[in-house]
């Protein structure tokens, strides 16, 4: 075991880098949002098929920064990975460890497999949903990993303490389906904006409208009912704190789709449920005997 002091000096890299990935995510988000997902073209990992393309598009910038985010990010993921691999004994951080790797490698192959098959802007094909729904589910397994790792390590700051255990994995399945259902209507709203709520409504249920805007309303329905299980169930056990975390989410997710989705709002949107999820992760890895949770 590395000394005590470089366990916590680690497990404040590993927070930050938490966070650092949300802010890729984010900014990913936006990249599909600004249907700036072909601004380097069908090029990867190269830019137009240059390290440094020309910058004439707003996208290409905007595309351009996400892929030098990306790069930067595998570059420390492996040095983290390597890090954990010769100076780290504990076999539950050392697995966490290799599932950080591999669902970095995903990532970025999804990614790759976005801009290459031409999946991006205003392409709206089956195959576009499917590489969609796998890339959310990897990004939430990946912020979840980053952060379960960085539990482990902080709690194994003292040699005493064993390494974290996950309670119930229930919830993180209800969580994880519910983030699917967000990238469905999250890529629907994105290529067929409503013009008004009513109109939304109307276009939901129209047997004439494209399948992406039927599917859409699956995730107000999913946010409503597990999100009022989970509130209902964080009250029973005493997590009011959390319980409530999770009221204002729904409540944003219902701002959200009154105002049609405002570009603020979705990202918004998206980083409370990142937030979220690494709450219900630490709820669920220790064990809290209180309401302060």
């Amino acid at each position: 075991m590395i000394k005590a002091f470089n366990l916590k000096l680690f497990s404040k890299v590993l927070f930050y880098f938490w966070l650092y990935t949300l802010a890729v995510i984010l900014w990913g988000a936006w990249v599909r949002i600004s249907h700036s997902g072909d601004g380097c073209g069908n090029h990867w990992p190269l830019c137009s098929g240059d390290f440094i393309p020309n910058f004439s598009q707003k996208k290409t910038w905007i595309e351009y920064t996400h892929r030098l985010m990306t790069g930067f990010y595998g570059i420390a993921v492996v040095l983290i990975f390597l890090k954990i691999k010769t100076t780290i004994t504990d076999i539950f951080i050392k697995k966490l460890g290799w599932w950080f790797l591999a669902l970095m490698i995903s990532e970025a192959l999804l990614g790759a497999l976005l801009v290459k098959g031409e999946l991006v802007t205003t392409n709206d094909s089956i195959s576009r949903l499917i590489v969609m729904i796998f890339h959310q589910l990897n990004s939430f397994l990946l912020t979840g990993t980053t952060f379960l790792l960085y539990l482990a390590v902080n709690k194994k700051k003292a040699d005493t303490l064993s390494s974290v255990k996950i309670e119930s994995y229930t919830p993180i399945l209800l969580f994880l389906l519910l983030a699917i259902s967000g990238a469905i209507a999250a890529l629907s709203v994105t290529l067929f904006p409503s013009i008004s709520v009513w109109n939304g409504i109307l276009d939901d249920f129209s047997k004439d409208s494209h399948l992406f805007i039927k599917l859409r309303i699956l995730h107000p329905l999913l946010a409503s009912v597990i999100g009022t299980g989970f509130v209902t169930w964080l009250f029973s056990k005493n997590h009011s704190r959390i319980a409530i975390e999770f009221l204002i989410a729904l409540g944003i997710g219902v701002i959200t789709i009154l105002t049609l989705s405002p570009l603020p709002l979705k990202l918004v949107h998206l980083l409370i449920a990142h937030l979220l999820w690494a709450r219900l992760i630490y709820l669920l890895v220790s064990s809290p005997d209180s309401n302060n949770r």
